[in-house]
């Protein structure tokens, strides 16, 4: 999930998306290069364009306009949830090994931010490992969560400071509306569901597909753009009579998917993290993963 905002209607939907090695221009190589990392679990892009990855070696921004790659508070953790709540970014996770921060409480480092002077805590350290974590600028004090000891969908509306479990949930990601903040989106196993009063209670998205990873499209009314588990990239939304309609597909099984207002998307798979700025006629190549070996 991601910060779950994002569009590719702003630049043409109807454009048939394709996510082929061929379309895609590897990253140039640096110090900082994230070819070959273990893992990604979760990407974002920040209010200033950049693509935040979290990997199983950390939580990563890269500059689109230069493909400069830095390890954000140059620490190394396993990054799992990975959300932004108007410009901070919130993580989640779990300690690396060597782990000599006290910021990162074993086995699970609860919820952590990122400031002008590094990682802080923020709450549930050593407790809680969110594999999800969901954000909306309709609300910049509400966040969503998906603990991993428990199948319920958690909830703080005061930044993550106090969190309270808002009922039994099974999904595999979430997302917040960008203009509605109590319309909540899940992918689980009955389906795509929506829930319209802040993630208490969810029904079946009539006709959607079945996906995996999802996102908010700031641009559509209650838009939708995800992967299912086949590959196939679809945008459409939660409204009554929305039109679902295929995008191109991603390389093997998506784990995440993002977008920024001003259209780039990035979709990380199998073969690694690619993104596009120009409606997928075009695809960079950022992230090479083990998988994509």
């Amino acid at each position: 999930m991601k910060t779950h905002s994002r569009t590719l209607a702003a630049i043409g939907l109807a454009t048939t998306l394709t996510l082929t090695t061929a379309a895609c221009t590897a990253a140039s190589e640096s110090e900082t290069s994230l070819d070959l990392i273990p893992h990604v679990h979760d990407v974002a892009f920040d209010p200033r364009g950049a693509l935040l990855v979290g990997a199983h070696t950390g939580a990563y921004r890269v500059d689109l306009s230069t493909d400069e790659v830095s390890l954000i508070g140059e620490t190394a953790f396993d990054a799992m949830g990975l959300t932004i709540q108007a410009d901070t970014i919130l993580a989640s996770g779990h300690p690396a090994p060597d782990n000599q921060d006290d910021t990162f409480t074993a086995p699970n480092i609860g919820l952590v931010r990122h400031t002008q002077t590094g990682w802080e805590q923020v709450a549930l350290a050593g407790v809680t490992d969110f594999h999800m974590l969901a954000a909306s600028p309709a609300d910049p004090d509400f966040l969503l969560g998906l603990p991993s000891d428990r199948a319920v969908l958690a909830a703080s509306s005061d930044s993550g400071q106090t969190w309270t479990d808002l009922g039994p949930l099974t999904a595999r990601d979430i997302s917040i509306d960008t203009m509605k903040a109590d319309v909540v989106t899940a992918t689980t196993p009955e389906g795509l569901m929506v829930s319209r009063d802040g993630g208490i209670t969810f029904t079946t998205v009539a006709n959607a597909p079945a996906l995996l990873v999802i996102t908010a499209d700031p641009t559509v009314e209650e838009g939708i753009i995800g992967v299912d588990s086949d590959g196939t990239i679809w945008t459409g939304g939660t409204t009554e009579g929305a039109v679902w309609k295929t995008a191109g597909r991603a390389t093997g099984v998506a784990s995440a998917i993002a977008a920024s207002s001003d259209g780039a998307v990035a979709i990380a798979d199998e073969g690694g993290v690619r993104v596009t700025t120009d409606a997928g006629n075009t695809w960079r190549l950022l992230i090479r993963t083990n998988a994509s070996e």
